[in-house]
Parts: structure tokens; sequence; C-alpha cells
């Protein structure tokens, strides 16, 4: 069974008597960038990094998010796409690993925080893995496509997000193997540039950490017991230029398959390997924060408080950092720049912290190593409840502190964030 996608909010309530989807709807979809933050990132962009990467970064705008995901998916492509939803993926492919989730889970967008009256939610199903043979990989980062042309979703989504993370993908393919030949591989007459036979994907949507962290290595608990069952691991598809920090998290975590550097381009895979998109659920999340601690020598010292700086970001600094330094002093708050730290050594900082406190964004996907740390956010205007989950899977205590928005920076309500470290430290 599969279905014609409607293209719509990523949040669907009429899809909540299933497993592995929405419980209850909401029209704020997955975030991207916004077209009025475009001056003030592109300023910080040539400053920091130069025209050629302004440029590049430019073109991926109006090339990729305005041309192919706004106006040829959004338009045109969702409500032709065939899509093999989670829920219908293990009664078409027969599972070989399969293991019970009990439990909803809330939605990342800002209808899911904790505080909300009702958070909104969704079942995400059991854990399983399936193989989908002649199959279909469109570069750079999915997704992957059955024989006929059919979209398997979890090779790409979390179910709320299949109306999102899709057309990204659809996007990013059309920009990279050209339109015409994106379409007729959705039409189930793909042109290869190379074929594999036994292969997983774990190539995120964006270069981001937390991508990278919560839904590419986690996949990798699901391919081992694969392994396990199978007597062979399938050869991990990572992306083709990663970053240092990608290449030392998968050292880390030590995937005892083959780990090939895919060029992002069309691939026909005799058998694809779809592990259930990681969520990711309280036991996704044990398994990473247990095995990437175990692999690294943790440093015996006194508890940290961090502050996640953002100084080398383009987005969400704090506009009135000296107020906000006035606080961090006040309760001994160190500043860290994570983007200076090594994966090993942000594992080892994170696993002594009590408290962590910084704007939304990747470098909070480190709270997965501690423990019984309280997490508290700041945000302006956008809201997103990544982190508020995060946490909640992983028990870690929570606090929003919700400020003003400043172009593309934050004012921090400093007066409530002050109230709520010495109510979360018991001063």
């Amino acid at each position: 069974m599969t279905k014609t996608h409607r293209c719509e909010p990523d949040y669907e309530s009429s899809w909540a008597r299933f497993p592995g989807t929405v419980i209850v709807s909401s029209r704020n979809s997955q975030p991207r960038m916004e077209l009025g933050d475009v001056p003030g990132r592109a300023v910080r962009k040539y400053r920091q990094d130069g025209p050629q990467e302004l440029v590049r970064a430019g073109t991926d705008l109006v090339i990729e998010d305005v041309l192919f995901y706004r106006l040829v998916y959004r338009r045109i492509l969702c409500n032709r796409v065939d899509i093999l939803s989670r829920e219908a993926l293990p009664s078409q492919f027969d599972p070989l690993v399969s293991e019970p989730h009990d439990g909803s889970m809330r939605i990342k967008a800002a209808a899911g925080f904790r505080d909300r009256q009702t958070p909104a939610g969704y079942d995400p199903g059991d854990r399983f893995v399936c193989e989908i043979p002649d199959t279909t990989l469109l570069g750079p980062a999915g997704p992957g496509l059955t024989a006929a042309g059919t979209v398997v979703a979890d090779t790409v989504a979390t179910p709320p997000l299949e109306t999102r993370r899709i057309g990204v993908a659809l996007a990013q393919s059309m920009r990279a193997n050209g339109v015409r030949r994106t379409l007729s591989a959705l039409s189930g007459d793909a042109d290869p540039d190379s074929r594999l036979s036994l292969a997983a994907l774990a190539v995120p949507p964006w270069t981001n950490y937390y991508h990278w962290t919560a839904e590419c290595l986690i996949r990798i608990r699901l391919l081992e017991a694969y392994a396990d069952a199978k007597g062979q691991y399938p050869t991990l598809l990572i992306p083709a230029n990663p970053p240092a920090w990608v290449e030392e998290s998968l050292s880390i975590v030590d995937y005892a398959g083959e780990v090939q550097r895919w060029d992002g381009s069309i691939a026909a895979v005799e058998t694809l390997v779809v592990p259930t998109f990681p969520d990711p659920t309280p036991t996704e999340c044990a398994w990473l924060r247990n095995r990437m601690r175990q692999s690294v020598s943790l440093t015996e010292r006194d508890s940290e408080r961090i502050y996640v700086g953002r100084g080398d970001a383009t987005v969400r600094r704090v506009a009135n950092r000296d107020e906000l330094q006035k606080v961090l002093d006040r309760y001994n708050i160190n500043t860290y720049l994570l983007g200076n730290l090594s994966v090993r050594e942000q594992i080892n900082l994170f696993s002594r912290a009590e408290l962590v406190v910084g704007p939304h964004g990747a470098g909070l996907t480190n709270i997965l190593f501690g423990d019984n740390l309280t997490l508290v956010e700041l945000f302006g205007d956008k809201q997103i409840a990544t982190f508020d989950r995060l946490a909640a899977a992983l028990d870690h205590a929570y606090i929003p502190v919700y400020g003003e928005q400043t172009g593309v920076d934050i004012h921090v309500n400093t007066d409530k964030l002050d109230s709520v470290i010495a109510e979360s430290l018991g001063k």
C-alpha cells in the first residue's frame, strides 16, 4: 500500500489512528530559512567566510529552496509523489529486525513543547529494519526509491516531517542530478551512475551536527541488529566531503561494516537496508550516549555549568550579550564555542554538565552525553521543540526562556533567565 502525497503542512490529524503517524495536528511546519532573514545572514556570511562562500550559499538558496523546493516540489510534485510510509513499509517488506516501542512522542514544531496545554504528538510506532530489493538512491541525501519509483519515507524522515524532508531531498537531487533524471527515477525509470550490492543511507539533508548525530549516527544501532540477524553489514553511505566531526564521531561509534563516501549522484542498490528513521526515542538516545561515552576516556573533574556560545554563527546570536554575561558570571557559567572543540572534547565536557544554557542551535545536541542535567534554552520569535524532546528522552530537566527577536538575533530576557537559573540550582 502506498499513498499519493497530499501537499499540506507536515502534521496531519487525519492519520491519527495509524502507528507511526500523527496524533494531534499542528499548522507549524519544519522551519526553513525565512527570506526576510537573508540580508542579515548574508552580511555575516560575507564577513566570516568571504565572497565565494556567500555566493555559493546564495546560489543554494535560490536554486534549491526557492526554485526546486518552493516552486517545483510544493506547487507541482508534492501531490503526485507516491510515498511508502512507515506504517505501510513492514507490510510490504517483512522486517528482519523488529522491536516494540510504546508511547507517543511530541512533534518538533512549536506546538510540541511540553509547556503547551495539550502538546501535539504522534505515535512513532515500533522500530524495525527492512530489506528492499532493486532500489534507487537519489543523491546527495536520498530519498530511496522502490523499483516502481515510490519514495521510501523512512530513508529521509520521521512521519510528521515527510512532506518537508522528501521535498528537500528531491530539491537537492534536482539540483545535483537534473530535473529530468530525478523525475524519471520517480517514474520508475532511473538512470543510475553507479551500482551497489548491499547498502544503507546515512547522509543528512543539511551539514549540521544535530542532523548527523541524532538522525544518522543513531541508525547504526539497528544496522548492527540487522548484521546480527543476517551475518553481514551493509555498506554505510556517508556524505562525499564529510566535516571532521562526522569522521571523528564515526570512529567513536566504530561501525564494523564498510563506510563509503557517496558522491551524491544516482545509485542503483541491489538491496537497500532501511532502519526506522530515528525519531529519536529514549532507547535510541540512551544507546548513542552509552556507546559514545564508553568509547571516550572521560575525565573526572568537577561538574560544569556551560553556556553554548554562538559567536561563530550567522543567526541567533544574543543581542544583549553584556547583560547576559552578568548573569553567567553570577552563577559561574563558562562560555564555550563548541566549533573549537573535538567531538571527544565535547562528549567529555557535557558528560560533566549540571547546567547547559544557550540559544537554540546544533550545539545543544551534546546534552545527549550528560546525566541529570538541566537545559535552559533561549528563544526569540522562532521556537522549535527539538531539544525539549531530546531532553525528555534523556530525562533531563528543560526550561525554555522566551525573549524578543532583534533582526536575526535574540534579545534575552535576562531577569527571567536569572530566576530560572537560580531555581534550577536551588539558590
